[in-house]
């Protein structure tokens, strides 16, 4: 009868620390279900211009000045138009030029 007991108690608390896992390894799914993913790169532009600073790698500081000097602040879609119109009008030097048509052929 003794052993009954025994066995019992085992079967119980078994059960217990069985529930008790189990309500943590739910709460422990929950909390890490609710942070958000943490990125190891950071997030790319979609299709930027050929001078942002993203794709301005090669093109030097002279060069970035230059299409600053002429575009501002400009993005995206502006920032092409302004660099497209400048060379247009030639208002950048020929080392410039070149390198943004070669950047304008690489995004292509």
């Amino acid at each position: 009868m003794l052993a009954r007991g025994f066995l019992l108690s085992v079967k119980e608390s078994a059960m217990k620390l069985l529930s008790l896992a189990l309500a943590i390894g739910l709460l422990a799914g929950y909390a890490h279900a609710q942070t958000p993913a943490q990125s190891t790169t950071p997030a790319q532009p979609a299709a930027s211009a050929p001078a942002s600073s993203s794709h301005s790698d090669s093109l030097g500081k002279a060069c970035k000045k230059e299409v600053h000097d002429l575009c501002g602040r400009a993005h995206g879609q502006e920032m092409k138009d302004c660099i497209k119109s400048g060379m247009d009008m030639n208002k950048f030097s020929a080392d410039c030029k070149t390198k943004l048509a070669a950047k304008a052929t690489a995004g292509k």
